[in-house]
């Protein structure tokens, strides 16, 4: 079976996906002509475009985290085995994957059951690396309403919202700002998430498995990977359910390998649920596309809408400490931009290989795996606000003359500062016991 027979036999499925959106993101090599973006070779069409690009291209294909005309906002929980320079492994062959998923499917089950005992609906997508958490908010609901109030806008995140382009499908209508809230407020609930499962895993290290971190800040790690909440939500989205999967093909170089394909194994409405907990069942399906097509057969392809129960899980995120540093660094006052930047370069506090990222940032201070060190140095060691942090991250990101690749307009230099920063200034402040989930 070849993509386009693939396609021909879930399509319905698929695009039942789309229910809310008004286009779709193609990606994948087979673009790099008609896309400037070399890293990640993307175009965007209108939905009604989505059998073409899947019956006729067999390309992969990703849903739009905003809805047509800010109505919905998808929740996109991504999370995966990172091995930096060993992540081939994963698409090596089915065996080698098998062991690898060992690592994951403790934290898989847990991130399942955080849902599931709360009543809170999802659908679970495996990926060849790890899976999505998927479920839609839709504007107007008294659950989303709720996340709206928890959610912080930065003024050029505003600005970046309210911008409409003619000529880019994605910004034909902007961005509602009560969608951006509820964006915003989808990020402060993954983060909450993440560090219940971090604490749940703690002792991952001393175990000999992978620790449980907040992207992959780690060379070897279970990366829970909350970068999709950071920037403009209308550049975010997050490849389908059911759509092909050609890592293996375009990035780790395995051309004699057919494509993989993501796989469903759980839709919960938030009382029923229809799951697969086979992983060697799973596994067999993502690495054959007749399998795929059978299980596919099990789902409708619209993805579950999230219920009032989700308040619950609100409140219960707003009795916690991280709710209480969130509130606290939002009232935190700036430091004028380009003084922060200047104030850090004569701070004694911190060590040489710190200091250097103040005078060359390119790219570290884009590094997970480094600014997770920074904002470490200068909040325990240094004692600065994590807010006067994310002000040095902001006058280095603002600064040309460090020779940006980054689009700080598509992903705004404040807001990115302000997340790495709080993101970051929250996991220091939880390995050291003063904040507690």
């Amino acid at each position: 079976m070849n993509a386009q027979e693939y396609y021909h036999c879930v399509i319905d499925r698929l695009k039942n996906c789309y229910q809310f959106s008004h286009y779709v993101i193609a990606a994948g090599n087979e673009l790099s002509a008609e896309t400037r973006d070399p890293v990640f070779p993307a175009i965007a069409e209108p939905v009604n475009q989505l059998g073409k690009l899947t019956l006729q291209r067999g390309l992969q294909v990703h849903l739009p985290v905003i809805g047509e005309k800010s109505q919905s906002v998808l929740m996109p929980l991504d999370f995966e085995i990172f091995l930096a320079d060993e992540n081939h492994k994963l698409y090596e062959d089915k065996k080698t994957q098998r062991e690898l998923f060992d690592q994951i499917i403790p934290v898989i089950r847990f991130l399942e059951n955080l849902f599931r005992s709360r009543g809170i609906p999802y659908l679970l997508d495996y990926t060849p690396s790890g899976g999505h958490i998927l479920f839609q908010n839709l504007l107007g609901y008294r659950a989303t309403e709720e996340l709206k109030k928890i959610g912080f806008l930065e003024k050029d995140l505003i600005k970046a919202c309210n911008f409409i382009d003619p000529d880019d499908i994605r910004r034909w209508y902007g961005i509602s700002l009560d969608a951006a809230h509820v964006f915003s407020g989808l990020g402060k609930i993954a983060e909450y998430i993440s560090l219940l499962t971090m604490t749940a895993f703690k002792n991952n290290e001393s175990s000999g498995l992978l620790p449980v971190t907040i992207s992959d800040s780690y060379d070897r790690c279970i990366n829970l990977d909350n970068s999709w909440s950071e920037g403009s939500a209308f550049m975010r989205s997050i490849r389908s359910p059911f759509s092909l999967h050609k890592k293996n093909q375009e990035k780790y170089g395995k051309h004699l390998q057919p494509p993989l394909v993501d796989v469903v194994g759980t839709c919960f409405d938030g009382k029923d649920v229809n799951e697969e907990t086979d992983i060697d069942f799973i596994l067999d399906c993502m690495w054959d596309l007749e399998k795929a097509t059978d299980r596919a057969q099990s789902f409708s392809g619209f993805i579950p809408c999230s219920n009032e129960r989700l308040i619950d899980f609100i409140c219960e995120y707003k009795s916690s400490d991280l709710y209480l540093f969130h509130r606290d660094f939002e009232s935190q006052e700036d430091i004028p931009r380009g003084f922060a930047l200047e104030y850090a370069k004569k701070e004694e506090n911190i060590p040489d290989w710190t200091r250097n990222i103040l005078y060359f940032p390119n790219p570290s201070a884009l590094q997970p795996k480094k600014i997770i060190g920074f904002v470490y140095d200068f909040l325990i060691h240094a004692h600065w606000k994590p807010k006067h942090i994310a002000n040095i991250l902001r006058d280095m990101y603002q600064n040309p003359s460090f020779n940006w690749t980054q689009d700080f307009f598509k992903y705004p230099a404040e807001e990115k500062a302000n997340f790495w920063a709080r993101t970051y200034s929250a996991v220091a402040l939880w390995k050291t016991g003063r904040i507690t989930v």
